[in-house]
């Protein structure tokens, strides 16, 4: 036989009415639902916990043991939600690439500030996510092969070709042609890429399939920093803060290529707190606004 806590609220308030029809009525029952509950509580306990007369209905012997301890359970019981609900909320994102992860260090930071009840842990980078925990966020560029997890497309962001806003770093680039002349490298967002296409008003420009080609974003910034080299393909958000500083500039910006798809994955579950839910939109949110600055 199942166990029920409800019945022993249902017990506890009949000993205190001394009435089955004010209980049922407290509860929200039907008299018939109380009378099957103390039933059920007394099969359970083995035991008679009331007296019951035409006219009344008080505890036994049993039943005084028995209200004792279930004003105890109750009560302890009831300290364990308020606990649970004062708790501080813990979440978790991640994400395999270094730089995304330090864009989210920065809007973290400002969601704890704002956000005194919650925790916010930004986990080392991973190169693969074979499951997810209960609150983590985790942020990629293709989909993950674990069953549960959801994914939600992140708005898509731009590519772009840059180089060091240094005078005379970079000069004669009005052409992908021009690329030709200079020392141009590649960003892939994955090893599955290769051919990179530009695209002028319908006009398409394939670049050719040789040269440097990295998948590391800090390695590919360094070489167009210290090096004097082209950069072919990336993501624009990834390079806004080297923008404002006046280090790179966008060349060749009137050439657009395919965009780079990112998703937001989260473990499915029936039921989302709503500091999840909030945190996962203001994730979506901060994003998009990156995305959409240039």
């Amino acid at each position: 036989m199942k166990f029920y806590l409800k019945d022993f609220w249902i017990f506890i308030s009949i000993a205190e009415t001394k009435s089955l029809s004010k209980t049922a009525s407290q509860m929200g029952m039907s008299v018939s639902s109380i009378s099957k509950r103390l039933t059920r509580l007394e099969s359970y306990l083995q035991m008679t916990l009331f007296e019951r007369t035409t006219r009344s209905i008080k505890l036994s012997p049993m039943g005084e043991i028995a209200y004792e301890k279930s004003l105890n359970i109750t009560e302890q019981f009831q300290k364990f939600i308020n606990d649970l609900k004062s708790a501080k909320f813990t979440l978790k994102i991640s994400t395999p690439r270094r730089v995304i992860e330090s864009i989210l260090i920065d809007w973290c930071y400002e969601y704890c500030k704002n956000k005194q009840d919650i925790d916010i842990s930004v986990l080392d980078s991973k190169g693969s996510m074979e499951s997810l925990d209960i609150d983590e966020l985790f942020i990629t560029n293709r989909k993950l092969g674990y069953p549960l997890a959801i994914h939600r497309q992140l708005h898509p962001v731009k590519r772009v070709i840059c180089c060091s806003a240094e005078e005379n770093a970079v000069t004669e680039i009005s052409d992908p042609e021009d690329l030709k002349k200079h020392s141009t490298i590649y960003f892939i967002a994955d090893d599955d890429e290769h051919d990179i296409e530009l695209n002028k008003a319908g006009k398409i420009y394939k670049l050719p399939d040789e040269g440097l080609h990295l998948s590391s974003i800090e390695e590919s910034l360094k070489m167009v920093l210290e090096k004097g080299c082209v950069l072919v393909g990336i993501p624009i958000i990834h390079i806004r803060e080297l923008i404002e500083m006046g280090k790179v500039k966008i060349i060749l910006s009137e050439w657009e290529m395919k965009d780079l798809t990112y998703y937001l994955a989260w473990k499915n579950r029936p039921y989302f707190k709503k500091e999840f839910a909030d945190f996962l939109k203001y994730i979506e949110k901060k994003w998009q606004e990156r995305c959409l600055s240039y």
